[in-house]
């Protein structure tokens, strides 16, 4: 059949016939191809194929239809055509033999348009990375759930938060995913997706997920998560997306305030609220309120001692959360009493479960010849849900059966009725309590010895006790106050009491006589209305809706004495106004008064020993300067003082090339320069507080009669200082680099201030000026650019943006071509080129120089081998690499750097790695190390920039370096006599080391003669070329 024929048969697919040979080209093409190509078919018989094919794809195509000519196989491949536009669509191509004519092989190409495909793959790759990237630098966890396919990615820490680090796959069956929460989280977090899913939302629910592995014993941790809905333009949820955090020590810490903390139990607070949350949202059913009482706990207590009492306490809560659903509300509400709330049941099953409960709780134990028996007394309060019941109605029902339960012998268990009104419960307790008063205040004051002889935080542990004695005591309200001589007032420092809250430490007046003549170690009791006791107290109070401010109360006040002669009140409240207080009770206010004014002395010498600690931690302890916060606090109480006629400004300094003095003169004379530094600022009038931010970097506030003034005294300073310590280390090239600021209003942030200060010295630093830089807006204007290639940079990357050039290397003899430098360049969705020099600083700054260095590093090694499938002429090309890879100990670059060699059939002696002077100064030790690796692994290595990083021959000595490049400055500011001199001596000692010398910026015959008269054999520069595309690199040199 002839290949004509063969595309009339109508193929439903994109189809061409090619010829194949020295130069193959499309013969015949149907319509569905020329469409796909975006050709016309006169044009796919005039265009080269080179220009239809991306570059990179090129060669693969061509390897591809030489084995299918060759062995008669099937080919298969994806790759990119360049449409007339210059716009790039993938397409996947099969091809095989149709037959040969006149000796030549033509070859049937199948397409299918598979660009939207890719695009996607492309975008969720970015994607996949930034979710990477997120993870990496934040501490939140990606979440993303696709709609359409009910997949979620599996986020990479999370992953590893199990021990699991297989990343090959990272989007999973959301069914899957779900399994790895709490079972009781799987449903609510269902529920949560199909909501979003179905409709715009946007939420947040805190999950618990599993850190182990199916075969382990679960372990959950909480995890927030903020999730949002994304519509496609039909309106259609294609995607929920957002963040989580581990929330797992918070939520610890509030389950932690939940729980009583010897039982694990909800306290009495919590279960109060929960019980409330709950009733307020029942519907129909019933509910029953357990009050459950130990029998004779006491007696355990007194004989077996506190310890065993714990575990017996221990031990009967267990029991009785045993007896209940997860789902009921079990509390500890006193020493030996526990509610529980048994929801939705019924009255029988709650009777049936009270009376097996009491029976579990009966029980005897035994020591030496001592037999004690315990029990539970129960009381049993049932209500309908939506009846307007409420935790202290239900409470005080059950409290009445409960008592009805121990006036009928204990051990048991009664339901309360409508007869039980009256105060039963006091009155058995009152009795109880005058029996065992003796015993219980003296452990109760060992308690108070113990709690103040561990205190860590003294005001923690006080309203601690002043908690157990409002309830050991009965008490409404326990305040301590210090008197203030001053105003003859009083400050309330602590208090507890029950519905009531204080704004802060609040001051009162002390209106009553007797209170002023009470002496330290005596008391007195007061019956009145709050009002007469303490007039104005009520403007400190905040709302109550339980007491009035003319409410009745008795109250006993005890004084004390405290640190140097002061005095102060406890305040025992009852608004029992008829309250009886007992001999014994007055006898225990008073040692807890004492106790008290233990606590207020410990308090005072920790706040002057924390006074002292704060000034020395607000010092650096090298120069006596402030450190940053308490210079930020000293800047705002200046300028909130500051003078009119004055000049105010943040200045933000450092000392040049300071490395320089650490490196050769060691840190102790280090250490002394910048102490000299700060003694002759301190010194200056201007100087109104200093900073030290962290080695040679300063920070000051400064002053002056005018702008002017004060910018010509900062220039003598930094003379001075410049010419004191270069004369004292010569060849230091010390000076002083700053940034200044001048305060527009005293009011202003004083952040955005020093972030100006910060931006001129950049300023001063990047253009070399080395002295003082005024602030102005441009620079701002400049960072604001800066953050915007930041940001634009990872995208940029994945998008292939980045574009690799070629700068020859040449002899200067004949300037013929012998290698090529890789260098950057940003070429922008406008199709703009961006240089290096407006992205690669700002890269540097924030680390993200690292990945565009491997990413030219890769590039070199793909050029190498295409160049070498064609069969072109090798040469050595070297790449970049930034001081950043050499920060730490190298072994991520050196593991990386062979990682990437590996995936390439390349040769590493045809890569030379070069890395600028500077390293030398600052990563010494991790760059020899580095150095001498990647010389075992093949590559040549080249110190970059020689001349401006102020290392010595020594260090340079001792570096495995192939080459050495001179740095242009050597010869592009005129040759004086004196400079030729120097730079021919470099290169005779450079020689000497055995290594290759290169001299970089070579632009005029001129320099190429004085450099070739110089002994010098090799050059970089534009007088032989500026870097091009590796295109026109191959068609101009290969």
């Amino acid at each position: 059949m002839d290949y004509r024929e063969f595309i009339q048969l109508d193929l439903p697919v994109a189809v061409a016939i090619v010829s194949c040979g020295a130069d193959w080209r499309v013969e015949e093409a149907n319509a569905e191809f020329t469409d796909v190509l975006g050709y016309t078919e006169k044009e796919l018989r005039e265009t080269r194929p080179q220009k239809m094919v991306y570059d990179e794809d090129y060669a693969n195509l061509v390897s591809v239809l030489e084995n299918v000519v060759r062995t008669h196989d099937n080919g298969k491949m994806q790759l990119r055509i360049v449409r007339p536009d210059g716009k790039t669509r993938w397409v996947e191509m099969r091809c095989s033999v149709l037959a040969h004519y006149d000796v030549k092989p033509y070859v049937v190409l199948f397409l299918w348009d598979i660009d939207e495909e890719k695009r996607r793959e492309e975008h969720q790759k970015l994607l996949n990375q930034k979710y990477e990237l997120m993870e990496q630098l934040s501490l939140e966890y990606p979440f993303d759930l696709d709609v359409e396919n009910w997949t979620m990615l599996r986020s990479y820490r999370l992953m590893e938060l199990r021990g699991q680090y297989d990343y090959s796959e990272q989007y999973f069956p959301v069914d899957e995913e779900v399994l790895t929460l709490c079972p009781p989280d799987q449903e609510l977090f269902l529920k949560a997706m199909k909501e979003a899913a179905t409709e715009e939302k946007t939420g947040s629910m805190d999950t618990r997920f599993n850190i182990h592995t199916e075969n382990e014993t679960p372990k959950y941790l909480w995890f927030r998560t903020y999730y949002k809905s994304i519509a496609d333009h039909n309106g259609r949820i294609t995607r929920i997306i957002g963040r989580s955090f581990n929330i797992d020590e918070d939520k610890n810490l509030q389950e932690e305030v939940r729980r009583d903390p010897l039982t694990k139990l909800l306290n009495k607070l919590e279960i109060q609220r929960e019980t409330d949350a709950f009733l307020e949202g029942a519907e129909d059913g019933t509910h029953v309120l357990f009050l459950i009482d130990i029998d004779n706990f006491k007696g355990v207590n007194d004989n077996f001692g506190h310890t065993f009492g714990d575990t017996v306490i221990v031990d009967v809560a267990n029991i009785i959360k045993s007896f209940f659903r997860n789902n009921d509300l079990t509390g500890r509400v006193g020493g030996d009493e526990f509610l529980v709330l048994m929801k939705n049941t019924t009255l029988e099953k709650a009777k049936e479960r009270a009376g097996n409960l009491g029976e579990a709780l009966c029980k005897v134990y035994t020591g030496g010849s001592i037999h004690y028996r315990i029990s539970a007394s129960i009381g049993l309060a049932a209500c309908n849900g939506g009846d307007g019941n409420t935790y202290s109605s239900l409470f005080e029902k059950a409290d009445h059966a409960m008592y009805r339960t121990k006036q009928g012998g204990k051990n048991g268990y009664e339901i309360a009725g409508a007869k039980d009104v009256g105060m039963i419960r006091n009155g058995i307790k009152n009795i109880e309590r005058r029996e065992n008063m003796g015993a219980e205040d003296r452990e109760f004051l060992a308690f108070s010895i113990s709690l103040m002889a561990h205190a860590k935080n003294i005001d923690g542990s006080l309203n601690m006790l002043l908690n157990r004695i409002t309830e050991r005591y009965q008490l409404d309200l326990v305040m301590v106050f210090e008197d203030n001589t001053e105003n003859d007032g009083m400050v309330m420092t602590n208090y507890f009491g029950n519905n009531f809250s204080f704004y802060g430490k609040s001051a009162f007046p002390k209106k009553s006589p007797s209170l002023k003549e009470l002496q330290p170690g005596e008391y007195m009791i007061v019956k009145n209305s709050r009002s007469n006791f303490a007039t104005g107290m009520g403007n400190y109070l905040k709302s109550t809706d339980t007491y009035n401010e003319n409410a009745p109360f008795s109250a006993v006040v005890g004084k004390f004495e405290y640190v140097g002669g002061c005095t102060g009140e406890v305040i025992y409240v009852s608004l029992d106004e008829e309250r009886q207080w007992q001999p014994g009770e007055l006898e225990i206010f008073q040692e807890l008064t004492r106790m008290m004014a233990i606590f207020v002395s410990l308090r005072y010498r920790v706040a002057e020993s924390r006074e002292q600690i704060s000034s020395i931690q607000k010092k650096d302890p090298l120069t006596g300067l402030y450190n940053q916060e308490a210079f930020r606090e000293a800047v705002v109480e200046i300028l909130a003082h500051s003078k009119p006629d004055e000049v105010y400004a943040i200045e933000y300094m450092d000392i040049n090339n300071f490395g320089y003095i650490n490196e050769n003169y060691g840190y102790k004379v280090g250490d002394s320069v910048l102490k000299m530094f700060a003694q002759d600022i301190f010194m200056q009038e201007y100087f109104r507080a200093g900073c030290r931010l962290y080695s040679d970097f300063f920070l000051l506030l400064i002053a002056d009669e005018s702008q002017e003034k004060m910018i010509d005294r900062l220039h003598n300073r930094n003379k001075r200082f410049s010419n004191m310590q270069n004369h004292r280390y010569p060849n230091s090239g010390m000076g002083i680099s700053a940034g200044v600021y001048i305060l527009e209003d005293n009011k202003m942030d004083i952040e955005f201030a020093i972030e100006n200060a910060n931006l001129a010295w950049k300023n001063a630093k990047n253009t070399g000026k080395r002295d003082i830089t005024l602030y102005n807006p441009s620079l701002r204007i400049q960072r604001t650019e800066e953050q915007k290639i930041v940001g634009e940079f990872y995208e940029a990357l994945y998008r292939d943006d980045f574009q690799m050039y070629l700068q020859p290397k040449f002899i200067l003899r004949d300037r013929s071509v012998y290698g090529a430098e890789a260098l950057a360049r940003w070429k922008r969705p406008d199709g703009k080129i961006l240089p290096p020099g407006m992205f690669i600083d700002s890269l540097e700054k924030i680390g993200y120089i690292t990945e565009l260095d491997f990413y030219i590093y890769e590039e070199v090694l793909k050029t190498l081998e295409k160049w070498d499938k064609q069969h072109r002429r090798k040469i050595v090309i070297s790449t970049n690499f930034s001081g950043r890879h050499f920060e730490s100990d190298g072994e991520e670059f050196l593991n990386r750097i062979q990682h990437v060699l590996s995936k390439y059939s390349v040769r590493p002696e045809y890569i030379e790695i070069e890395v600028t002077e500077g390293v030398l100064v600052k990563n010494v030790a991790v760059l020899e190390k580095c150095m001498n690796r990647l010389h075992e692994i093949g590559f040549r290595v080249a110190i970059d920039d020689f001349g401006t990083g102020y290392s010595s021959l020594s260090v340079l000595a001792d570096m495995p370096a192939d080459v050495i490049k001179i740095d242009k400055s050597f010869i592009n500011k005129g040759m004086t006599e004196q400079k030729k001199n120097l730079l021919y001596e470099i290169g005779r000692m450079v020689k000497i080391l055995h290594k290759d010398i290169i001299i970089e910026g070579v632009e005029t015959e001129e320099q190429e003669q004085f450099l070739k008269e110089g002994g010098f054999t090799c050059g970089q520069g534009y007088l032989c070329n500026c870097p091009v595309p590796i295109g026109d690199f191959e068609k101009m040199y290969l």
